[in-house]
């Protein structure tokens, strides 16, 4: 039992290769072109990398999208802004500003995170490794927990 969990938790895909980290107190200020140095210190190759701007992502009609922009230079509110989106008109994909709306005041800094928001969304779901691992420790208690009621 013990070797096919391991098996799937290895078997588990990830799509995110984690490279590393830096101290963050290093490498200030938080803007793209700090950033950019920060990555080749790191050992990145920078040539022709440029800042990424719009991110086209997958939705569903009816989502809501809360955006999270950065301050920036000339943003007026302590950790930029939200912004906000819904889905309509049956888009399966949209592109998502990589700046604040022009009347958007709170923020002129980049996107720091996009959430979708869907009715009727299921409960997310652990991944195969997640799930692999909880049934073999539940197999493993009952069997424990049999041997020790024998005694």
């Amino acid at each position: 039992m013990a070797a096919v969990m391991g098996a799937l938790t290895v078997s588990a895909k990830a799509d995110l290769n984690f490279l590393g980290a830096v101290s963050f107190f290093d490498n200030k200020p938080n803007s793209p072109a700090a950033n950019l140095v920060a990555l080749g210190n790191f050992g990145i190759d920078t040539t022709g990398l440029g800042l990424s701007g719009d991110q086209t992502i997958t939705v569903e009609d009816g989502e809501f999208l809360v955006v999270h922009y950065g301050k920036g230079s000339g943003g007026t509110a302590k950790g930029g802004s939200l912004e906000f989106f819904q889905i309509s008109a049956g888009e399966t994909s949209v592109t998502v500003p990589g700046f604040p709306n022009a009347g958007d005041t709170f923020a002129t800094g980049g996107i720091s995170s996009i959430r979708g928001f869907c009715p009727g969304a299921p409960p997310p779901v652990p991944d195969s490794g997640t799930t692999a691992m909880l049934l073999g420790s539940a197999v493993a208690g009952l069997g424990l927990l049999r041997r020790y009621l024998k005694r």
